[in-house]
């Protein structure tokens, strides 16, 4: 899906946000049903109820999870932060600098993982809190050269498959130092896969790839239909395999949305999800 908000302008909550797409109107973790993606806020006032949130200096975030008093269990939104990318949700980061002001979009981010570390809970008192690291979407972006990351020629295409579901799935409990680590090794298992499912052909325009790579393979580029951008991990029921031309075309064509719709039914067909 193609958000509508732009990085770093503000917008009001509940009409630019809860009335389009639905979710919670309070708390810091709204999970919209019908809407492919997680709305978390963050900001003022966060630290008066025991809440520690901070930007790292890689640009990740630590979120701490939800929960004001006692220990922080990993049901209803923790839970939802922690299984968005095989769930298909995205996470859209809003931070709200003033009490009763409106809220700024910081981007959209990926769960590399959490821990648990002792926080203050509402009443100042201890307790066991979720922490999730977040990574932007933005710091994922593949080099050029990554596009054509070649599925290694020696594995069938089951075993390929199984990595990258394993990949999908995977527990995310890490420590915030190897979160980007992880997050970039779950995405190459989904992209090592859907680039040998699509056995040298566009699938979008069914064409053959347009040139072969050094190695003599068959170059394609690997679209996360969810996402804004082309980086970051995601389930192989909503990544596909396509020709540059019709990956632009994807990003920035007229017709995009209805390309992205076509392009996810064909391939949830294709992996019967």
């Amino acid at each position: 899906m193609l958000w509508p908000f732009e990085l770093h302008r503000s917008y009001h909550r509940r009409n630019d946000i809860h009335a389009r797409f639905g979710g919670q109107q309070q708390g810091g973790i709204s999970t919209p049903a019908e809407a492919p993606g997680i709305f978390i806020f963050t900001g003022h006032g966060a630290g008066h109820v025991g809440y520690q949130d901070v930007f790292g200096a890689d640009g990740s975030f630590r979120y701490t999870g939800q929960g004001q008093l006692g220990d922080m269990r990993m049901i209803s939104g923790n839970r939802a932060i922690r299984d968005h990318v095989q769930n298909g949700k995205d996470l859209l980061l809003f931070q709200q600098t003033q009490k009763g002001g409106l809220v700024r979009f910081e981007g959209l981010y990926v769960c590399g993982g959490w821990e648990i570390e002792q926080q203050p809970d509402m009443d100042g008192q201890p307790r066991q809190a979720i922490v999730f690291t977040l990574v932007p979407q933005n710091g994922l972006s593949i080099e050029a050269e990554d596009l054509a990351t070649e599925a290694p020629a020696d594995l069938p295409l089951a075993e390929l498959r199984e990595r990258a579901l394993q990949a999908a799935f995977a527990s995310n409990e890490a420590s915030p130092r190897v979160a980007l680590m992880n997050v970039r090794a779950r995405s190459k298992a989904v992209r090592d896969y859907v680039l040998a499912r699509a056995r040298g052909s566009c699938e979008n325009c069914r064409s053959a790839a347009p040139f072969l790579t050094a190695t003599r393979q068959p170059y394609l580029e690997t679209h996360h239909i969810h996402k804004l951008s082309d980086g970051g991990p995601d389930h192989p029921a909503s990544v596909a395999a396509l020709c540059p031309n019709c990956h632009r075309e994807a990003h920035f064509g007229v017709g995009q949305v209805l390309l992205n719709d076509q392009l996810l039914e064909h391939v949830q067909i294709l992996e019967k999800y």
